[in-house]
């Protein structure tokens, strides 16, 4: 089937149909990301069918199949050069042969269907013909051949050219199209003067291409080969040329990206008169979310150059790298240098910097071209940033910032290495390789800055799961509590706590509780053994003062001593001994792999908001208009020693004093304010993960809860308890910023009813009244309870925690049902003994879909006995490409969904950028379908090399 575009009439509504002949002669092609083709566009009288069997000898021009309005065909001859052709052919006047739907109903191709409604819709046949031809076809052709041989002829020819085509731009650049056209006679019956003359006004008429008009009419008697070599040796001649034009204005389109280009360019014809131009450039940047703090890192860059003796030349290489490895990555078309800037930096840059360094855009505008005529297969735009940043570093002796990564300039860090330079998660990937630890796991041998050896692992969520989010209230000693129930989770789940969340936040002894299983890696058993210890040296008497504790008290309450209860400054001994004097909130981390984000909730002083103290900054953007405040500190010296941020989230009023933090002001316990940080860490998941629209579990350790209900006291004692200072008293104790229970029911008040399976509390009920947060002599009695965790939460975690599908191709059309084949992989290291802890926990689990399909048993058998790499391949069928499903590991009594469901297969495929045909971000050059293997072996691409034959005449067969 050759047809390419029809109008089919159903209702008395016109559709407009594509066929997808486009998109199926690209997967023909051997090497579509590195061949080059030419669109030739034929039409006009009978003989074009005649001049295309004698051009095309090996192509069957003339096949039975539906006809359509418009078809397409690939020259066989040329398929596997480096610039095939593709030619389209239809005649120019009215088509009677379009509308045939029937074909249409009963056809397994991609079809679509483009409804034209409005005024356009009532238009006649052979006008919406035209319109057609001229506003979908025209601004792709590069040669256009027109054969006339008669007045009508002539006059559909001048309709067509004419009247105004879609124009595609590139930023603010118009392509011209069709750049060459060619007007062929053959018919000596109408040579007539009149008719010379038409064709005369013809060529005058059309301004924007160079018109050739080749006359073989003096040719008829000849065989058509004979009769059309001059046609076959100018077209040659105007593909030369048209090449040449091409590539000086970098517009010469690899067949994927045409491709792409018609997808979106169809799909975006809302109206066929007076279409908006189709800019190129967008289209190639649509994935590219363009991140919200880019332009407080160009802010910060002109700042930092103020303060280092460099050079104008160098300042200008150092942002033009930096937009050149963001601008062209792997898989990038690389459109115009000059048009690239002028769209997407120079506005920016003008909106930023201020009249002093807008002096500085002409260089790196400038700078950046240089840098472009480098880029090649081996020079990529990564590779000529870290020569850049490696280059100036030396000469300025200093490239750091925990605001800004000063790798890309687009984001803020999120991880910083060793040699004390921070990277984003972005330039993890780009600078990094895939680690054997587990999938999405990268692993930064070298920093791209100093070239100073690393060997830091980097966990990243993968693209189609969602985040593990921890949440650990405050508590004072009862801290111990939820260090009880993590080690008895911890013994469930056969998993270190450290490597289950992505996400962890804390306040106050949750926070030290973050801090020393999270960033000091200590097992929850040594932190549970170590906690008493730990309890009474924090909670012990700043003095020996014979006061009572009660005046004390009331003396610390309102500020009448420069002490709290218990001494501040052996507070900050002990925590300095704890994580060390010198490590900083944001540093290196100590984990591997690194990965999950810690958020520590202090408060301010002065009016009780809540502040977050965390090691990573956030993709997204912060309004100003929160419930808490993010404390980034704006350079290296506002950057907190990590003992002062552990003092902050613990320094509950009256009982210690506040800790005041350089830059950032003076913090107290983030318990008066948000005991539970649940609902800060819901929100600090979506400004981490912005496209992950929810999570695949989300825990909240509680310190303990009374089960005692409060007695109503009579008499005197009860009309001292109903005065006005107790119950304001009792109402803030058990109000949701102090009560972590409290403070998760009203939590659970802003999810959808479709998160709420997905989110538990464990907490451990306590005889009689809670103990007290300094309550030192209860820790005997809470180490000794029993700590048990719901099968439930162990199941899911087990489920949702370790596991995530990805498909493995596209899902396959059948005829009532799409077929989808991936693969359920492991998010975490050491899939082993997860697999292990699951059959114990699922007796004869296996993976199912959500309507009960059987994918199979999970068998140790899926993972590789060498590196320990697991996949377990899975099909099944679907309805449509938007039915939600979910996978889930079952057995006879448990079901329990894996990480990222429930998510239909559209959302896969574009989590998984699987039809990213212009690169990505992160500069991964990805196939697709994906070639999984394990990591005993990865293989390498190979260079392609092309023959390049010329037009040859069919082999005569003796």
């Amino acid at each position: 089937m050759a047809a390419w575009l029809d109008l089919v009439s159903e209702n008395e509504v016109w559709n407009l149909v594509d066929t997808n002949r486009l998109g199926e002669l690209v997967q023909e092609l051997p090497y579509p990301k590195c061949q080059y083709p030419y669109l030739l566009y034929f039409t006009g009288n009978l003989n074009r069918m005649k001049a295309l069997r004698a051009l095309f000898p090996y192509n069957n021009i003339t096949r039975k199949g539906p006809a359509g309005l418009i078809r397409l065909h690939l020259s066989t001859k040329t398929a596997h050069t480096q610039s095939p052709i593709l030619f389209a052919e239809s005649s120019l006047g009215l088509e009677h042969r379009v509308g045939d739907s029937e074909w249409l109903k009963h056809s397994m191709t991609k079809h679509r269907s483009f409804s034209i409604a409005g005024a356009e819709g009532l238009l006649p046949p052979a006008r919406l013909q035209q319109e057609v031809k001229r506003q979908l076809v025209l601004p792709w052709t590069q040669i256009l051949c027109l054969f006339l041989d008669s007045a009508p002829d002539i006059q559909a020819a001048r309709s067509l050219l004419q009247q105004p085509r879609r124009q595609l731009i590139i930023g603010d650049e118009d392509i011209p199209a069709p750049t060459q056209i060619v007007i062929v006679l053959t018919n000596g019956k109408h040579a007539t003067k009149a008719f010379a003359q038409e064709c005369a006004q013809l060529e005058k008429m059309i301004k924007t291409a160079t018109v050739t008009i080749l006359d073989l009419r003096p040719r008829s008697g000849l065989s058509d080969s004979v009769a059309f070599a001059p046609l076959q040796t100018l077209i040659l001649k105007q593909l030369g040329i048209v090449q040449a034009e091409q590539m000086s204005a970098c517009r010469r389109f690899s067949a994927i990206h045409l491709c792409a280009f018609w997808n979106a360019h169809i799909q975006s014809h809302n109206r066929l008169l007076d279409a908006p131009p189709f800019d190129l450039l967008a289209r190639a940047r649509r994935d590219y979310t363009r991140n919200d703090t880019v332009g407080e890192c160009l802010r910060e860059v002109s700042q930092y150059k103020t303060s280092v003796d460099c050079s104008k030349e160098d300042f200008d290489d150092f942002v033009a790298t930096a937009f050149l490895m963001d601008a062209y990555p792997p898989g990038m078309h690389g459109f115009s240098p000059t048009a690239m800037f002028a769209a997407l930096y120079e506005k920016l840059c003008l909106g930023i910097w201020d009249e002093k360094f807008q002096s500085h855009i002409a260089g790196v505008s400038s700078r950046f071209v240089q840098h472009f005529v480098q880029l090649s297969s081996v020079m990529t735009s990564a590779a000529i940033r870290k020569e850049t940043l490696h280059r100036l570093y030396r000469r300025w002796g200093g490239l750091r910032s925990t605001t800004t990564c000063l790798v890309c300039l687009c984001r803020p860090p999120e991880h910083m290495l060793p040699c004390k330079h921070a990277i984003c998660d972005t330039c993890v990937v780009i600078f990094g390789k895939p680690s054997s630890l587990g999938e999405y796991h990268f692993e930064v041998a070298q920093c791209p800055i100093c070239e100073e050896r690393s060997n830091v692992t980097v966990r990243q969520l993968p693209p189609t799961k969602h985040p593990v989010i921890l949440s650990l209230d405050g508590g004072g000693v009862r801290g111990l509590i939820q260090l009880g129930l993590l080690r008895a989770l911890e013994r469930r789940i056969g998993v270190p706590i450290a490597s289950l969340p992505d996400l962890c936040t804390g306040t106050s002894v949750g926070a030290l509780s973050a801090i020393d299983i999270i960033l000091n890696q200590s097992s929850v058993t040594q932190c549970f053994n170590a906690f008493p210890d730990l309890a009474r040296n924090i909670f012990r008497r700043s003095s020996n003062s014979p006061v009572p504790r009660c005046i004390q008290w009331l003396a610390s309450a309102f500020n009448l001593t420069t002490d709290g209860l218990y001494d501040s400054d052996g507070l900050s001994q002990i925590f300095k001994a704890a994580v060390g004097p010198s490590r900083r909130m944001f540093d290196v981390a100590t984990a591997s792999p690194a990965g999950c984000r810690i958020a520590i909730v202090a408060s301010r002083t002065s009016d009780g908001k809540a502040c977050v103290l965390a090691n990573y900054r956030g993709t997204s953007s912060r309004t100003t208009n929160t419930a808490y405040q993010f404390l980034a500190p704006r350079n290296g010296g506002e950057n907190p020693a990590l003992c002062d941020a552990s003092i902050c989230s613990v320094a509950a009023p009256i009982y210690f004093q506040p800790k005041r933090l350089p830059g950032l002001g003076l913090l107290q316990d983030g318990g008066v304010r948000a005991n539970n940080p649940l609902a800060i860490a819901l929100r600090e998941s979506g400004i981490i993960w912005p496209m992950a629209k929810r999570h695949d579990l989300l825990l909240s350790v509680g310190t303990g809860f009374s089960t005692s209900t409060p007695s109503d006291p009579t008499g005197f004692l009860g009309r001292i308890l109903e005065g006005a200072l107790p119950r304001l008293y009792r109402a803030m104790m058990s109000s949701p910023s102090m009560d972590g229970k409290q403070g998760f029911l009203e939590a659970l008040n802003y999810l959808p009813h479709s998160s709420t399976p997905d989110i538990f509390r464990l907490d451990q009920a306590i005889d009689g009244t809670l103990p007290a947060l300094d309550d030192t002599c209860s820790l005997e009695k809470m180490s000794n309870m029993d700590f048990g965790v719901p099968d439930e939460l162990v199941r899911s975690i087990l489920a949702s925690a370790m596991f995530f599908f990805e498909l493995d191709e596209s899902p396959v059309q059948g005829n009532a049902s799409f077929h989808c084949r991936g693969s359920v992989l492991c998010s975490r290291p050491n899939p082993a003994e997860i697999l292990q802890r699951v059959l114990v926990e699922f007796p004869g689990a296996r993976f199912q879909s959500g309507q009960d399909h059987d994918l199979g048993s999970i068998d140790p058998v899926d993972i590789c006995q060498f590196c320990g790499y697991f996949r377990k391949r899975v099909d099944f069928r679907v309805a449509s490409l938007e039915e939600r499903i979910s996978i889930e590991i079952a057995n006879d009594t448990f079901r329990e969904k894996i990480g990222g469901f429930p998510k239909s297969a559209l959302e896969f495929l574009d989590e998984q950028r699987a039809y990213a045909q212009f690169g990505r971000a992160d500069h991964q050059n990805l196939d697709w379908p994906p070639r999984r293997s394990c990591y005993c072996y990865r293989g390498s691409k190979r260079l392609v090399h092309f023959l390049e034959p010329a037009f040859g005449q069919k082999r005569r067969r003796l």
